[in-house]
């Protein structure tokens, strides 16, 4: 949206099923924090790999859930940050735990 104005009132379910997928992702993001977190415990060799990728992660679960919460008040904003952020967190967390791996 260009405009900074209130939405109107939707006749369709659009904005509820992009509710959803930014939840899903944050869902997502939220799982994948926990098993970086438990393999950090589990295995104190790669455990600094580990716990910087839970935490990029951490930060995407928490954009997610700051973007699904604008959408559901209906607030338009530019989503270009958020996008951006989360694919930044994902893309950093998948190189540091294939790093992380490999050593």
């Amino acid at each position: 949206m260009t405009a900074s104005q209130a939405w109107g009132p939707d006749s369709g379910l659009a904005v509820e099923r992009t509710t959803l997928a930014w939840r899903r992702t944050a869902l997502s993001a939220t799982v994948a924090f926990v098993i970086l977190a438990h393999a950090s415990l589990t295995s104190p060799t790669s455990a600094a790999t580990t716990v910087a990728a839970a935490a990029v992660l951490a930060v995407a679960a928490v954009a997610c859930q700051l973007r699904g919460r604008a959408l559901r008040a209906r607030r338009p904003r530019h989503i270009g940050t958020v996008v951006a952020t989360v694919a930044t967190a994902v893309a950093t967390a998948s190189t540091i735990s294939m790093i992380g791996m490999t050593l």
